[in-house]
């Protein structure tokens, strides 16, 4: 594999916990003898280091070997209050109350649903909110729900596949319910999992990506683009290539900076060591004198670079993709 970052290691985690990283051919090996294996809680470092970016062959595997780890009766910190938020709110959170504001005018009936995802409208709201601002910018019929069910991804990939299997099956039903046409989706995990592991879906799932043109407004400035391993990784290539267009169509300098996982992929949750790793080494990548802003459109990525563009004080700003286009 071609490395894309000279020195350094295209798999995050390997490059930032190489001790406990698994290989591809490792993980074949434990699938094929899985029903021969009992993990141990000792396991949780190797098995549970991994960001979820998708540069991996095997990520479909490795989440089934984290099932297999609960399973045999292994825990971790955090996963009580993990099946006891998903329980009482059908959330990642101790909460499932928005604290978006959304601006006037968004339809109470629409048969188009944005689909904005828990991180979205608890942990990042402004984030939030400039993309509904640029959506109704854009003249998108849409509506939103007033209550949203977590699509599950923070629960699959910690291995509770009991806990994922209900959030599907809630989500499918309500969609259906509400007879909705299209869902759009802002965070690309919401949009992996309701496009390809909800079966009997009657809408069709779309990324808030499709939905993304030139303004008439000119602007300027020089942007680094943190684009979407969860899109690039999961089928959805060449979204890269038109977000960069469309900044430069609208007057913004799009400069050189090669992909490399921000570490965002799980959310911050797991293992929040190797999380906080890939975070700061990305955050180097950034740290660039003739960089104005740095920005994303992904939920997970924005709460990487603002949390850790203001922790590891990089020059440029952080600002997201919406805001500058709007």
């Amino acid at each position: 594999m071609k490395e894309r970052i000279k020195g350094r290691k295209n798999y995050p985690t390997d490059e930032v916990d190489p001790d406990n990283f698994l290989s591809d051919e490792t993980i074949r090996h434990f699938i094929r003898n899985k029903d021969k294996i009992q993990f141990k809680s000792d396991d949780y470092n190797k098995l549970y280091n991994c960001v979820h970016c998708g540069e991996c062959e095997t990520e479909s595997e490795r989440i089934l070997l984290k099932q297999k780890y609960i399973e045999d009766g292994n825990t971790f910190e955090g996963i009580n209050e993990m099946i006891e938020y998903f329980e009482n709110y059908r959330s990642p959170y101790p909460t499932n109350k928005m604290r978006i504001r959304p601006p006037k005018g968004i339809p109470r009936d629409s048969d188009t649903l944005f689909f904005m995802g828990c991180l979205s409208t608890i942990r990042i709201p402004q984030f939030t909110e400039h993309a509904l601002q640029y959506l109704m910018q854009q003249e998108i019929d849409f509506t939103i729900l007033e209550t949203e069910i977590c699509c599950g991804w923070h629960l699959k990939i910690s291995g509770l596949i009991k806990e994922y299997e209900t959030s599907v099956e809630e989500n499918r039903e309500l969609f259906n319910s509400k007879k909705f046409k299209e869902i759009i989706c802002l965070c690309p995990a919401c949009y992996y999992l309701f496009k390809n592991e909800m079966d009997g879906l009657n809408a069709d799932v779309r990324y808030i990506s499709d939905y993304l043109t030139p303004s008439n407004v000119r602007k300027s400035g020089k942007v680094g683009v943190q684009h979407l391993c969860q899109l690039m990784n999961r089928g959805k290539e060449g979204v890269e290539t038109i977000v960069d267009d469309i900044l430069r169509k609208i007057g913004y300098e799009v400069l050189d900076v090669p992909h490399w996982c921000c570490g965002g992929g799980s959310g911050w949750m797991g293992r929040t060591d190797i999380i906080e790793r890939v975070a700061r080494k990305r955050m180097s990548d950034f740290d660039r004198e003739d960089l104005d802003y740095i920005t994303t459109y992904c939920p997970s990525c924005w709460w990487i670079l603002r949390r850790f563009s203001k922790k590891c004080k990089i020059h440029p700003k952080a600002v997201d993709l919406f805001e500058l286009l709007l």
